[in-house]
């Protein structure tokens, strides 16, 4: 970037935001190239709750075509948050079990916390709205008036 360094060599600069239109004119006229990340696709969210999701021999079927669907409008922030979600539940079982239990429960006899189940999964999407089409006009906008548009 122009005034950073005294050298001859190229330097790549790769930045991210999720708020384009709030850059000034100085930065937005260092970024060449302004290119518009559309929310994942269908196979990219399936990749990612294959991803996040905890599965294993004693787990659950994980319905991710259901998920997919269910998830149409979300970023990849969003789908990580369902997916944390999701993977608390077992623990808040866990968690209100202890605290029914008036006695200190010794190490070895605690129980284990369960698997991540098809309600867990209902509840998080239930309580994780998507984010992004708040400004979905925001970015076509600064699309339209600051995006690298690449022919091929």
């Amino acid at each position: 970037m122009d005034g950073l360094t005294k050298t001859d060599e190229l330097v790549f600069v790769l930045a991210a935001t999720n708020l384009p239109w709030e850059l000034d004119a100085a930065m937005l006229r260092r970024l060449e190239k302004r290119i518009l990340v559309p929310l994942p696709e269908p196979d990219a969210r399936h990749a990612m709750f294959e991803e996040l999701l905890p599965s294993g021999p004693c787990r659950m079927e994980i319905p991710y075509d259901v998920l997919v669907e269910k998830t149409e409008g979300y970023s990849g922030s969003d789908i990580r948050l369902v997916c944390k979600e999701a993977a608390m539940q077992p623990l808040r079982r866990l968690m209100t079990v202890l605290e029914r239990n008036q006695e200190e429960v010794p190490e070895d006899e605690l129980p284990e916390v369960g698997p991540i189940t098809s309600e867990d999964i209902e509840l998080a999407l239930r309580n994780t709205r998507p984010s992004a089409h708040l400004h979905a006009h925001r970015y076509e906008k600064f699309n339209q008036d600051y995006g690298s548009h690449v022919h091929g």
